[in-house]
């Protein structure tokens, strides 16, 4: 460790985690809960069946709310889970924002439509999470267009916005992928992802012959080179009187394209005479944060903000009078709040107006307050308007107004430093019915703690179901990596640094065990009953927990696990993007290296039971892990989900994770299930915990 690290240990160790309240307003769910209402108890099958808003993670310039072109309503895509049937119950719904006018559902029906991104080594896959649907009104506001999935196909649709009724514009054999209704309003244009032949020739051809082993492989999402199914991007244009569909020409396809490199642009504002403001959110690389805002003052003079503050805007607009620019942006301890600043063209230091530590998301100025979607730490998504010079919140839309007759466990904000000096913050869950005096087990949730505490990353750990067993929950927001002051230069340079002795999987760790002592300090937990969860790179830190800590006496992972095998399942290309971040090739195994974080290198060593819940094109990156601890007569146990991915996407899968990671914690940490807690390692007792799931 660097010796500046060493001088900062001491002051994170000693440093003790910081309660701190909610800075504006009460929580939603304070003031609509019955004071003579009885509590319900919380259940997964309660909690897999919340309606959502719009996707997990919003891209950038995707809206989750489409506001009309008069600015009276606004367009969403509702989304309720239905574990018993294993589907979605999906609506467009219409809100009038200045009434109590109950939502007008303009179309309903239609199949979960995925995400999908450039994964390992370039391969298009799918996330898991729900892709987010474009909504779009007509100029004027008479119709509302989006996508649409049905019998296999995604294609755009179109809905009148009073609820008359909902029709299929496109009829295209690929899903089409974006869509934007031209200039003159009487045409679209949208572009379709047709599958072509990669290889030079046919690929039934090909496959009588034999599929050559090469980069178009990648063993731990498919069986042959389909991972790499070429694409072809075809623009196409229709009229929306006659509905002929025509190749679309390339001043359409300009139109299109620019209108697509907009949706990811930087964050920008035009005042009403055409003046422009923007956020840059370039930085540099190990750098906490980047950009600054600019604009042009009535002389069309640029203007920058130079303060800090005005780093890293997440969004901007003109205030009414045109003189200033409000912005929204992450601050506070560990960059824990979302505040709300206005900067006066030409003044030093912008003024801060709202902080809290909701989640607000796709803010959009109406007048001089904001429309945003807001999440809190124990209320789901729902639509607000925000007054930020007053502090005042009305409610828009709530797409679940039964949540409030839950009994939930109490949170409470936490701040702490990790031994490398990072500012790190979470959020403690109290058990349903806590007793001051009374210690109970804990189960770690990672790696975000923002807005809403549901299941953590991936949500397959149900937060508030586990208070309502009796559990007290640590939600964990993973340290900022960029922090660990890396003077790199490129980010492939970063990664490697961060690699390096594992510096960033110890400064992760550190978090989590300061926090677990120091809620053991307080007479909260019992340190004898501690639990650890996580998918993705909260699997990583279980894994690299389970090797490197003692404190943690079960876990469960999904999107397990790192191996010295890896090479072999994420394909040529994937190999040379890992090797290219400092990971050893399989050729030069390094026990030094493998020691810190390889299951199998540590099997005989490893004494936390561990349950793997993994997605069908994943579970091959687990098999190997698994067999090991087996070998090893450790408590282990793989599932292995069928037509899932990184995230698992099927309500009744979801369910399933829910259900299955309440009943093993309840087994190894409270003894529910078993004969007694679970002390020993025999193969009679992995056999039992197998029954019990």
């Amino acid at each position: 460790m660097p010796s500046s690290d060493l001088r900062k240990t001491a002051l994170a160790v000693a440093c003790a985690l910081m309660p701190t309240s909610i800075l504006n307003g009460a929580p939603l769910a304070t003031s609509m809960v019955s004071e003579t209402a009885k509590p319900t108890t919380l259940t997964a099958f309660d909690l897999a069946r919340l309606s959502d808003i719009g996707p997990t993670y919003p891209a950038p310039g995707l809206h989750l709310l489409s506001l009309s072109p008069d600015g009276r309503k606004i367009a969403v895509q509702t989304r309720r889970a239905d574990p018993s049937a294993n589907k979605y119950d999906s609506s467009i719904i219409v809100i009038d924002i200045g009434s109590r006018a109950t939502p007008t559902t303009i179309d309903s029906g239609g199949e979960f439509i995925l995400q999908f991104v450039d994964g390992v080594g370039g391969a298009r896959v799918s996330t898991g999470y729900a892709a987010g649907i474009p909504l779009r009104w007509s100029r004027d506001g008479n119709w509302v267009y989006f996508l649409k999935r049905m019998n296999g196909t995604t294609q755009i649709w179109r809905a009148a916005a009073d609820g008359a009724g909902s029709e299929r514009l496109s009829s295209e054999p690929d899903d089409v992928e974006e869509f934007s209704l031209k200039s003159n309003g009487r045409e679209l244009i949208y572009s379709v992802l047709g599958k072509v032949n990669s290889g030079g020739q046919p690929q039934d051809a090909e496959a009588r012959q034999g599929y050559r082993y090469d980069v178009r492989f990648v063993p731990l999402f498919a069986n042959g080179p389909q991972a790499f199914s070429a694409t072809r991007r075809v623009v196409r244009s229709l009229d929306l009187s006659t509905r002929i569909v025509a190749d679309a020409t390339p001043s359409d396809t300009s139109e299109l394209e620019n209108f697509i490199q907009k949706l990811g642009a930087e964050p920008t504002a035009v005042s009403r005479d055409g003046r422009t403001a923007s956020s840059s959110q370039a930085g540099e690389i190990g750098g906490s944060s980047g950009g600054k805002i600019s604009a042009e003052d009535a002389s069309r003079r640029k203007q920058v903000c130079v303060s800090a503050i005005c780093a890293g805007a997440s969004a901007v607009w003109w205030t009414s009078d045109d003189t200033s620019v409000r912005f929204i942006r992450r601050g506070g301890w560990g960059d824990s709040e979302t505040e709300i600043y206005e900067w006066k063209l030409g003044a030093a230091e912008p003024r801060r107006l709202y902080t809290t530590t909701d989640l607000l998301l796709d803010c959009q100025p109406l007048g001089r307050k904001l429309l945003c979607a807001r999440e809190q730490s124990t209320v789901p998504r729902h639509i607000i308007l925000l007054d930020p010079d007053t502090s005042q919140v009305e409610l828009v839309y709530d797409p679940n107004p039964e949540f409030n007759r839950f009994a939930l466990g109490r949170v409470e904000r936490l701040n702490w430093r990790n031994r490398f000096g990072i500012e790190t913050f979470g959020d403690l869950v109290y058990p349903t019915g806590y007793v001051k005096g009374r210690t109970y087990p804990l189960i770690v949730v990672q790696y975000t703690s923002r807005g809403f505490l549901r299941g953590g990353v991936g949500d397959e750990f149900p937060i508030q179901p586990f208070a309502n067993r009796g559990y007290a929950i640590l939600s964990v927001q993973r340290p900022d990596s960029n922090r660990l002051g890396s003077s790199a230069k490129t980010a492939g340079e970063n990664e490697r640094t961060l690699l390096e002795d594992f510096r960033d999987r110890r400064s992760v760790l550190s978090a989590v065990e300061i926090a677990v002592r120091s809620l053991a300090e307080r007479g909260i937990v019992d340190m004898r009953y501690i639990g650890i969860t996580g998918l993705s790179d909260g699997s990583s830190t279980v894994q690299f927990a389970m090797i490197n800590s003692n404190i943690f006496k079960a876990a469960s992972v999904s999107g397990c696990c790192w191996e010295p095998f890896q090479d072999a399942l994420v394909g040529p290309s994937g190999a040379d993007a890992f090797h290219q971040l400092g990971w050893p090739q399989l050729i030069d195994y390094r026990s030094d290296f493998w020691s810190h974080i390889s299951l199998v290198a540590n099997a005989r060593g490893v004494s936390t039971p561990l349950l793997i819940q993994q997605s069908d094109d994943e579970f091959r990156g687990a098999v190997a892990s698994y067999m090991a601890l087996k070998q090893a007569h450790q408590p282990a146990a793989l599932y292995v989900f069928p037509d899932e991915h990184h995230v698992k996407w099927q309500p009744a899968h979801r369910l399933a994770a829910y259900e299955r990671n309440i009943r093993w914690f309840d087994y190894w940490l409270r003894g529910i299930g078993g004969r007694t807690r679970m002390a020993g390692r025999s193969a009679r007792l992995i056999l039992s915990s197998h029954r019990l799931l």
